[in-house]
């Protein structure tokens, strides 16, 4: 389905025992995964997948139920599991039309709405569970523990995590995790499990957004959003850390009344949340014009690439960063979130992100975070 290639809509009712099951007369799909606005809070990614369904009056698929697991795979990659998206069935429902004949309904279709897995903490209840004080990967263990869950975190594989202050998830668990991924600055995905990514794991696209060059290395766009980012301006950061006083820090020369941003933190420390504080100021505090989104068709595309910019899965994507040339000047982006929108006739992707100046941190050894006098030490 959908130039250049076909997307695969597969179910299985006994995941992860299988099989997968392919559905047949797929007419629309839709994704939406990660965030549009860096500040945003996470919340699950969804898809919906519109099916012809000429025989599903007389036999109906019973696996169509909420629960069930599906995963879209890409047209570069049938092979990977959940390569484009996978989350579980919310909801369901048919559309029945005229005629019907023959126990065949042609205009009958079905509609399914898939949700990623962040939706399981986020209906979980924290009970009131005592989370102690320990590293990222720590806490998200006990997560899964507790709740059920399946997240990871990619700190654990570069041999550390951040610390993370003893908390009561008096909440939801999905509360818990994004008050831990401001903490650290983080990005989330939840198609196939739930990944928490620290500031210091972002991604690289070894494919990037061009005006002009549309070869195996770069995917040409058709529209470009510069954006004021108004609601990525601020002149106070209150940081109020769940086990320490609230760290609260103003720009120099600003005027009352402030533009001020507070969040909700799981900060191990005072100093390291009076350091996330001034840190946040200086991302947020001065007013700037920036990429805000990136809109491609696949169909234009020389070398399809567009499904995952040359990682593994689309879901990498997520914090990962990409360059955008626009009339001559390159620009680092991070991606925040991604949409896709195929159909048999083509498809879209657009994606949401943020400057390079919005993380601003000093990674060692990195092309682009890691310029002395350029960056800031991570807090």
């Amino acid at each position: 389905m959908g130039a250049p290639g076909v997307y695969t809509v597969q179910y299985d009712a006994n995941f992860p025992t299988g099989p997968w099951t392919t559905l047949n007369n797929v007419q629309e799909i839709n994704v939406r995964q990660g965030r549009a606005n860096q500040l945003d809070a996470y919340n699950a990614s969804s898809a919906t997948i519109t099916v012809r369904y000429p025989t599903g009056y007389a036999t109906p698929i019973t696996a169509m139920v909420p629960g069930t697991t599906i995963q879209i795979l890409s047209p570069n990659n049938t092979t990977y599991p959940y390569s484009l998206y996978q989350g579980k069935i919310r909801n369901v429902s048919v559309t029945y039309g005229k005629p019907y004949v023959s126990s065949v309904g042609n205009a009958d279709y079905l509609e399914i709405e898939v949700e990623g897995y962040f939706a399981e903490a986020a209906r979980a209840s924290g009970q009131s569970y005592a989370m102690a004080a320990g590293t990222l990967s720590d806490q998200v263990a006990a997560m899964n523990t507790q709740a059920g869950t399946t997240a990871g975190t990619w700190g654990s594989l570069y041999g550390v995590t951040p610390n993370m202050a003893a908390t009561t998830i008096s909440g939801t668990w999905g509360d818990w995790m994004n008050s831990a991924l401001v903490t650290i600055n983080g990005r989330m995905s939840d198609s196939g499990t739930i990944t928490v990514r620290p500031y210091y794991t972002l991604g690289t696209c070894t494919v990037n957004f061009s005006d002009t060059t549309n070869n195996a290395t770069n995917q040409v766009y058709s529209d470009i959003r510069f954006d004021a980012l108004a609601d990525n301006y601020y002149t106070q950061v209150s940081v109020d850390p769940e086990s320490y006083a609230i760290q609260t820090v103003t720009q120099v020369g600003a005027v009352k009344p402030y533009r001020t941003l507070t969040v909700n933190t799981l900060n191990a420390s005072t100093s390291q949340a009076a350091d996330l504080a001034t840190f946040l100021l200086s991302q947020y505090g001065a007013q700037e014009f920036a990429i805000s989104q990136i809109s491609c068709i696949a169909e234009a595309q020389n070398t399809f690439k567009l499904d995952n910019l040359g990682l593994s899965a689309m879901p990498e994507c997520i914090g990962a960063k990409v360059n955008v040339t626009f009339r001559g000047t390159t620009y680092t982006c991070i991606i925040e979130g991604i949409t896709v929108h195929a159909t048999p006739e083509g498809a879209r992707y657009t994606y949401d992100v943020s400057g390079a100046d919005l993380n601003n941190y000093l990674v060692l050894d990195d092309a682009v975070f890691g310029k002395l006098d350029n960056n800031k030490l991570g807090y």
